[in-house]
């Protein structure tokens, strides 16, 4: 009987209003235990015990509510569990309630649910009209797959979409995401960033300031400033996408790898990140670039690409049409590899190589490499070693000038290299020489001459000494008895037009001269074939 007369009593309030509320929806006090009437002008009406008003799809409960006379607004307090729709819930210790505006400010243990998440909070605007949650104190809101925490959040119910901002933090199956800015479809469970975020996982950190991360499928797709971080490798590019069920990155345009252990740059337009296999490649525009302390070798090739032998050491590729440059070691060929175990570089096909301004030839080359610089070259079968006479520094004729060359060949050479300059060279088996020396700045003539095993002493870039050391039958003709032909030997060959002379020719297609068998470097195996996605 006491509730009813309450409930009477609090409709006989609501027709107090009149007109207004023919304009207006009314908050209607429904039941409470006991009411305390104002007992001055202004002074609040005072619903105690189990108090329950509604408006418009809105209910909701709590120990004791206040109404201040003609107005729409309710105090809440104690308790408070509002529904809306029998959809939405939301509980906490105080509401204010505003009828006119439809916004529900509710304090101190704050829950929010729907079908979708809840939402915990210190404190939450609500509105009711247009269904969007605001909090401003901090708040975490879990779902079925994940756990986002931020210092601002937004939860627009009709379009089932949360905006977090400052301090966002994600705790995804497979990721933990610290950001700015970002947006969560709470259908969809696709996690939209807005801002600088940085995505960590399973040895891999993401970063990026705009993009997508579908937390269902693991699936990533950023746009802008990204990098990636795995292991001892360093990337970038202007679209980063990642599928963490495949463990495949995929890289495109303006591509930046760097091995903080090799100290080797990878660049490129395309690449893909195998993290199973680990297991790397770039292409279109691909150059590697091994960081030496005083100098850098750039080189290019169709197909970049770093994998891993069976002892878990890292081999890089370059193959078809490899090209590479530095200031004191310029090279071509069709195909490079690179275990770094090893610190050799093995060039195959067809290998052309300069090094201190002299040629080298063979089926063959291996450089061996020192903190990324050459400090020893081996050539194998057919090696041969070729320079220019330089007519700036001799009185030659007009037919001359260009044409006189110095070479040395074997079946192997081996080279040493110091201070990026070659200064030392050892033929093993079958040595030649065509020889052009000279006496106080004057050619004296042409030596040509056999031995198996031959010694050349370089200075200054140049062929200094000559010293057969077994087996040694040779001729000196006179210069002026030597035409350009009978100064050059079997399998002569002069490559200038192949020979990278900047930074920028090695993106240049090298000229194809016919390819003999035994100059084929074995097929690449077809798991390092890559195949653009």
């Amino acid at each position: 009987m006491r509730a009813r007369i309450v409930y009477l009593l609090a409709c006989l309030m609501v027709c107090s209003l009149g007109s207004y509320a023919q304009e207006k929806a009314i908050v209607v006090i429904e039941h409470a235990d006991s009411l305390r009437a104002g007992t001055r002008p202004g002074d609040p009406n005072r619903f105690i015990g189990n108090a329950m008003f509604s408006h418009k799809d809105m209910r909701m409960t709590c120990d004791s509510l206040y109404q201040y006379p003609d107005s729409n607004f309710i105090y809440a307090y104690g308790r408070v569990h509002a529904v809306q729709n029998d959809t939405i819930n939301m509980w906490g210790d105080y509401l204010f309630y505003n009828g006119n505006t439809e916004v529900a400010k509710v304090r101190h243990n704050v829950v929010l649910q729907d079908p979708q998440l809840t939402l915990t909070t210190d404190s939450l605007n609500y509105d009711a009209f247009n269904r969007v949650g605001h909090y401003f104190n901090g708040g975490t809101i879990r779902d079925s797959v994940n756990t986002l925490v931020s210092d601002i959040g937004y939860y627009y119910l009709p379009i089932n979409e949360m905006f977090y901002k400052d301090n966002v933090e994600v705790y995804t199956p497979d990721y933990t995401l610290y950001s700015d800015t970002l947006k969560y479809q709470t259908q969809t469970k696709v996690i939209t960033i807005l801002g600088p975020t940085n995505i960590i996982g399973d040895n891999r950190t993401l970063y990026s300031e705009y993009g997508w991360y579908n937390s269902i499928t693991s699936h990533a797709e950023l746009y802008k400033n990204n990098t990636l971080t795995y292991n001892n490798y360093i990337g970038s590019s202007d679209t980063l996408v990642v599928d963490s069920v495949s463990g495949t990155a995929i890289m495109r345009q303006h591509i930046h790898l760097y091995d903080t252990i090799n100290k080797a740059i990878v660049e490129g337009n395309y690449g893909e990140v195998l993290r199973d296999n680990d297991y790397a490649f770039v292409t279109e525009r691909a150059m590697l670039i091994l960081v030496g302390q005083s100098d850098s070798l750039f080189m290019h090739a169709d197909t970049l690409s770093i994998s891993k032998d069976s002892l878990e050491n890292n081999v890089m590729k370059a193959y078809y049409g490899a090209r590479f440059y530095s200031l004191d070691l310029q090279g071509v060929c069709d195909s490079i590899v690179y275990p770094v175990a090893d610190s050799t570089i093995y060039l195959y096909r067809q290998p052309v190589v300069w090094a201190s301004g002299n040629q080298l030839t063979g089926t063959t080359i291996d450089m061996h490499m020192v903190d990324n610089e050459v400090d020893k070259f081996n050539m194998r079968n057919k090696a041969m070693i070729v320079s220019m006479v330089d007519s700036t520094m001799y009185k030659l004729t007009p037919d001359q000038r260009g044409v006189l060359f110095n070479q040395v060949k074997g079946r192997d050479m081996t080279g040493y290299v110091r201070d990026n300059q070659l200064y030392l060279m050892y033929v093993d088996g079958s040595g030649e020489s065509a020889y052009y020396p000279d006496d106080n700045g004057i050619i004296i003539g042409l030596n040509k001459a056999t031995s198996s095993n031959i010694k050349i002493e370089l200075e200054n870039k140049k062929i200094k000494d000559i010293t057969f050391i077994n087996d040694v039958e040779g001729t000196l003709n006179p210069l002026f008895m030597v035409t350009p032909e009978d100064g050059k030997l079997r399998d002569f060959q002069w490559h200038i037009e192949k020979k990278p002379l900047k930074k920028e020719d090695i993106f240049l297609k090298t000229p194809q001269t016919t390819v003999t068998q035994d100059s084929v470097p074995p097929v690449m195996p077809e798991r390092q074939r890559p195949q653009r996605r």
